[in-house]
């Protein structure tokens, strides 16, 4: 397959948009007006979408109104399917021409701070990540965190997802106060440092807002943004045009004397 992956060569990190809607207008409707406010690319949450969309021939329709920009699924647990189940929607994402598929660090095996060490769990998310490789995709492997973890754990954390066979590297921490924040800011600039693939650091939150768009300028490899607010998406991710605003007016080079 030549389905478009996402690169990160320029000195710019790319503006990802977060796709919540239910329906298939909708979500073509926000892909359209996300193209023209500047998005480089997709981030698709299936389980939010009318699950008679989860066939690759409807992915496939509405993949194509991604104009060749890469396009990141993910189908996080909240309904009645299993991670089987999800697995499969997923591999049927790829063939829809999906270029990244998002594996929890928990798949096969749920558990606190989604990163499984169960031996049968951990077996099982290495075939599938041969598998997801094998049809030309990326995959990020992701950890939600609904609590501050300090350096060393978070750097333990995200060089075994790195073992694992990650493309990209997906770690999400709450942060509840300045202190956090900051450190926070300083596990970004550890993570450029210590990984050998590229990652992608949010801290959750209000005080994590910032960090958001903080984040990619030290190293973190794209700004997750939603092309506009509604009920079913997530309200603490930076809209697009603002946040494309920014990031045009930065100057991304270093400072030479």
């Amino acid at each position: 397959m030549n389905n478009p992956i996402f690169t990160f060569t320029g000195a710019r990190p790319p503006l990802v948009c977060s796709l919540s809607d239910k329906t298939e207008l909708d979500t073509i409707c926000t892909m359209r007006n996300a193209i023209f406010d500047g998005a480089d690319g997709f981030l698709i949450h299936l389980e939010r979408m009318d699950p008679a969309l989860w066939t690759c021939d409807a992915m496939k329709r509405i993949f194509t109104y991604a104009e060749d920009k890469p396009i990141l699924t993910l189908h996080y647990r909240g309904n009645t399917l299993t991670d089987e189940d999800r697995a499969k929607i997923q591999l049927d994402a790829v063939d829809a021409g999906a270029g990244c598929v998002d594996v929890m660090g928990d798949m096969f095996g749920a558990c606190e701070g989604e990163l499984t060490f169960d031996p049968a769990a951990m077996e099982q998310q290495a075939r599938y990540i041969d598998e997801i490789h094998s049809r030309g995709a990326q995959v990020m492997m992701t950890s939600h965190l609904y609590k501050f973890e300090q350096k060393e754990q978070i750097l333990a954390r995200v060089l075994e997802m790195e073992r694992r066979g990650a493309d990209i590297v997906k770690i999400a921490m709450a942060v509840a106060n300045e202190e956090e924040l900051l450190a926070s800011i300083e596990e970004t600039t550890l993570m450029r440092k210590t990984l050998h693939v590229p990652f992608l650091h949010i801290a959750i939150g209000q005080w994590g807002k910032v960090h958001r768009v903080m984040a990619p300028t030290l190293g973190s490899c794209m700004v997750l943004c939603v092309q506009r607010y509604t009920p079913a998406g997530h309200k603490d991710k930076p809209l697009l045009r603002a946040t494309r605003a920014i990031y045009d007016n930065l100057d991304w080079h270093r400072f030479r004397d």
